[in-house]
């Protein structure tokens, strides 16, 4: 009997890879001699996540939609390059099911899967789709979604095919130990720990605002810390720049076990990813969130809402200038540093919200197709 294959389809960003590694885990607890391939982009960040890992990893060459004429040509040729690249895949591999997990990388083998009759759903852990989503939902069995709200935002047609079971998250996360996490980071277990990141990319406004507030948080020196995941192309600068606080820090450029990041942090100023409210949720840790401010549909903001309507977190808008972005950072992080009370409201709200069993959810759908 021929192992069984499964095939994620997707990548560009951590937010579409990392929920597709939490089935990947569920996949194999049930088979663990399945065969798992991951048909991403070619983007570095696709590199930095898989590359690490044993699954077949095969780069496309898709391309996002274009945004000007000229690039209209280049994006057609790749489009049917991987067309038929996918068509090949199915084909060779003819797996059990396939999951697009969001964005430009996932259109080719939705779009195949269905025209061969594999069984394939999508996950759109965001609060708004985004138009490839939108796009593909016509062509899967099933979509995944974080929130029941998303339900609406897809065209009517596909409404019912709509599954909101939270955001599939990585092993650990709500069983992540913090003494484990201190020794891990080289923090200090005797003070609390503030979590400063802007996602697997970085955010260049939020690292700013955190240099510009370095005498507010050096009145919190004697009783806090800092672990600052700065984004690869931000590391100099930030690093630079610690030189004026007197906050006890932690400086990466990356970082590959969030779950020991949450497990650490007493309080997180973060975006709004779909995956970072999730992991949020799961690992019962506050936040003041800053969603991206450059989506047209602004998304992360609309998925940090839930959390701070049911009190676990904090929207703090980002101005895009890391002066005007430290003035409320001012406002909102300063005073919690000092309220042990409200962090734990904000805690156990935020643990209220979690849906751990997201990943297992889809991974028995992919398994068994219902």
């Amino acid at each position: 009997m021929s192992r069984p294959t499964y095939i994620f389809a997707g990548g560009g960003t951590g937010g579409h890879l990392y929920p597709a590694l939490a089935v990947v885990e569920q996949l194999l607890v049930a088979e663990p001699d399945a065969a798992i391939v991951f048909a991403c982009s070619d983007r570095p960040i696709d590199r930095r996540v898989l590359g690490d890992t044993d699954y077949a990893v095969v780069p496309q060459p898709i391309q996002p939609l274009p945004r000007r004429l000229g690039a209209v040509f280049g994006f057609l040729t790749a489009w049917r390059k991987s067309g038929k690249l996918a068509g090949t895949m199915l084909e060779d591999l003819e797996p059990t099911a396939v999951l697009g997990t969001g964005g430009f990388a996932a259109a080719p083998l939705v779009k195949q899967a269905a025209k061969f009759g594999i069984p394939a759903a999508m996950l759109n852990p965001d609060a708004v789709p985004g138009k490839a989503n939108r796009y593909l939902a016509k062509y899967v069995d099933v979509v995944f979604t974080q929130f029941e709200s998303t339900a609406g935002m897809f065209p009517s047609a596909t409404i019912g095919k709509v599954r909101p079971v939270g955001c599939p998250i990585r092993d650990g996360f709500d069983r992540a130990c913090r003494d484990e996490a201190i020794e891990h980071f080289s923090l200090d277990p005797g003070r609390k720990t503030l979590l400063v990141s802007g996602g697997s990319q970085g955010a260049a406004t939020i690292n700013e605002a955190i240099a510009i507030l370095g005498d507010d948080l050096g009145r919190f020196a004697d009783s806090w810390q800092m672990l600052h995941v700065t984004g690869l192309s931000q590391i100099t600068e930030v690093a630079d720049a610690d030189g004026g606080k007197t906050i006890p820090s932690v400086i990466l450029n990356y970082c590959d076990r969030m779950d020991l990041a949450c497990a650490a942090a007493d309080l997180a100023v973060c975006r709004g990813g779909a995956s970072t409210a999730a992991e949020l949720a799961v690992s019962a840790t506050p936040a003041i969130i800053m969603p991206y401010p450059y989506h047209a549909d602004d998304h992360q903001r609309l998925n940090a809402l839930p959390m701070e309507s049911g009190g676990a977190a904090i929207i703090c808008k980002d101005a895009a200038d890391g002066v005007e972005n430290a003035r409320m950072l001012r406002e909102n992080l300063i005073p919690l540093l000092g309220d042990s009370d409200r962090l734990e409201t904000m805690r156990n709200a935020a643990c209220a919200m979690s849906h751990p069993s997201a990943a297992r959810d889809v991974a028995a759908w992919m398994r068994r197709g219902e």
